[in-house]
């Protein structure tokens, strides 16, 4: 919306509050509701908001040493700056609304380790060598019947039970049966201008999968932030718990979180990955992108797998890449060819899973992508067939052709944090900041007794 028709639903009294938020490390959306009329006189200098968003863990443990945010410090404000562009009426509330926002500081600087920001610095980037982004997410998630409070009496354990029993994968009439809530979710999101192209049973006990319509890369970011976050608000309204873990039970396929994108060229308004004439209609530019997100994905392993959590996803066999293979329209790759058209020909990235930050997920595809452009890279050799066949992988890694990906969170963020990719495109004040926080992670993990180990060591040790 622009700022009118914003005034006008506020003046005519159909916006009473707005839930005003940015994405965090995590991509959880986080920032507080704020009457209509202050959220109007607040557009111009922004709404304060303390610092700590950046400087505690998911479980808002807070974290040390920290540049952007440190309590040695005392937790200073940022300033919230309305993006408009994403201010909609949430149509599941009375009288709400929201809008995501950009960070910047009391001094006028922009916040640089913002997930936002840094998707919106390599969008400029792409801009400058004309092109225009294009990018959607799919995601797998869960639903279960329960609420806050019964989760944590069952503590979050194996005896959830499930929106459905059974796999059912791609059943429609089962589909049907969970109508009231999955459907009621794909309406509400619609009605808040979340286009959703389709959505399916999946292979486990409450898992669906939903799919985003594509847009450029900010808006697909945006919406899949207030896709996940909205999706929790309805579940809660209902009596339901939706996850988007990347892998909830050991006994269970993990969920993903594939992400689509293609580069669109900035003034014929067309697609640049198509070449009517080439094999397999990739183009140049195409090829050089492949080349440089499957290049640099494991350095980039931590983005699209930020948790301890999504490392029990990448399993042989389970649909999860174990490697930098790539195919044409082949699920068992690293990166899937999708070429059936001059508007749709893109590149799937299968590894990230639901679980992921995905401004950080297109940040990685984009800025890995870029560079293979900038820098003129060949792409492999394709992967036909099983990218599981361990006499083919092995062949293909002992030659050069294609790369392991980390299988810790300890691993992905030392190649990370080694990376001289991530910190040119991303920024060497993210990098830092983002490499704290996942050691963090792993070093919260582990000091943790798992019910795993009492199970494996208690009675018989």
């Amino acid at each position: 919306m622009n700022l009118a028709e914003v005034k006008q639903l506020i003046e005519e009294g159909k916006i009473e509050y707005i839930k005003v938020g940015v994405p965090d490390i995590d991509g959880v959306f986080r920032g507080k509701r704020v009457v209509a009329q202050f959220f109007l006189d607040s557009l111009e200098s922004g709404l304060a908001q303390s610092d700590v968003l950046f400087g505690w863990d998911i479980a808002e443990n807070v974290l040390p040493n920290l540049k952007v945010s440190n309590i040695n410090r005392g937790f200073g404000d940022f300033v919230m700056k309305p993006d408009l562009a994403t201010f909609a009426a949430v149509p599941w509330e009375e009288g709400v609304a929201s809008c995501v926002c950009d960070l910047w500081s009391e001094h006028g600087d922009p916040i640089t380790v913002s997930p936002r920001y840094v998707l919106q610095s390599l969008i400029e980037r792409a801009q400058k060598l004309g092109f225009v982004p294009m990018a959607a997410s799919e995601l797998e998630m869960r639903f279960f019947r329960e609420d806050q409070v019964s989760l944590r009496s069952k503590d979050y354990g194996p005896a959830l039970t499930p929106l459905n029993p059974g796999t059912n994968c791609y059943v429609i009439s089962h589909g049907t049966a969970d109508d009231y809530l999955i459907g009621q979710i794909v309406r509400q999101m619609r009605a808040y201008g979340i286009e959703i192209e389709g959505y399916n049973r999946e292979h486990g006990p409450g898992m669906y999968e939903i799919n985003m319509h594509y847009s450029d890369v900010l808006t697909a970011a945006d919406r899949t932030l207030l896709f996940k976050n909205g999706v929790k608000e309805v579940c809660y309204q209902n009596g339901f718990m939706p996850t988007f873990m990347a892998k909830w039970s050991d006994q269970e396929d993990g969920s993903s979180g594939h992400s689509h994108m293609s580069l669109w060229d900035v003034k014929q308004g067309r697609n640049v990955f198509w070449d009517g004439s080439a094999d397999s209609h990739m183009s140049e530019t195409m090829q050089q992108f492949l080349a440089g997100v499957l290049q640099k994905m494991p350095e980039f392993m931590a983005l699209y797998a930020p948790t301890i959590n999504s490392y029990k996803r990448y399993i042989e066999g389970t649909w999860t890449p174990l490697n930098t293979a790539w195919g044409m329209d082949n699920r068992t790759c690293a990166v899937r060819v999708i070429n059936n058209g001059q508007r749709a020909i893109r590149l799937e990235n299968r590894v990230p899973g639901a679980d992921a930050n995905f401004y950080l997920v297109f940040a990685g595809m984009l800025a890995s992508g870029l560079y293979g452009i900038e820098h003129t890279l060949e792409l492999p050799p394709r992967l036909d067939g099983n990218a599981y066949n361990p006499e083919r992988i092995q062949q293909a890694i002992a030659s050069g052709q294609m790369h392991p990906l980390a299988r810790n969170l300890t691993q992905a963020t030392d190649l990370f944090e080694r990376s001289e990719v991530a910190h040119e495109y991303l920024g060497t004040d993210f990098v830092e900041h983002y490499a704290i926080t996942r050691r963090w992670e792993v070093q919260e993990y582990e000091k943790a007794v798992t019910n795993w180990e009492r199970r494996r060591y208690l009675e018989l040790i």
